[in-house]
């Protein structure tokens, strides 16, 4: 339920930045069912390949390694977000302290 609930809190903040998408992008695994689940809520597109005008959308900058190539090009929207990150995502929902999360895709 909390997932859901993110998607709909995610869908409003990404409204609310009035930026225009041509669709919706995801990494392999951490990003893939969200930036699903975003591109439904949001009516656009899921991409095959992202271009500049592409929302990225992971389930947590935690590095930042993965979201980095997408830094300064791309809006990116992620639900978690540690401050060790070397990326800082546009729209986040949470801190991610030192606790391990475990999403609803991924195996307990």
């Amino acid at each position: 339920k909390q997932f859901d609930n993110d998607i709909k809190k995610m869908s409003v903040e990404i409204k609310k930045s009035g930026k225009k998408f041509d669709g919706v992008w995801g990494p392999a695994r951490g990003g893939l069912v969200p930036a699903v689940m975003l591109s439904h809520a949001l009516a656009l597109p899921f991409l095959n390949e992202p271009t500049r005008k592409t929302l990225i959308v992971d389930d947590i900058a935690d590095t930042g390694k993965t979201l980095k190539k997408f830094y300064k090009k791309n809006f990116i929207a992620t639900f978690y977000y540690h401050k060790q990150s070397i990326v800082i995502p546009n729209i986040w929902l949470r801190e991610k302290k030192d606790q391990w999360i475990v999403f609803p895709w991924e195996r307990r």
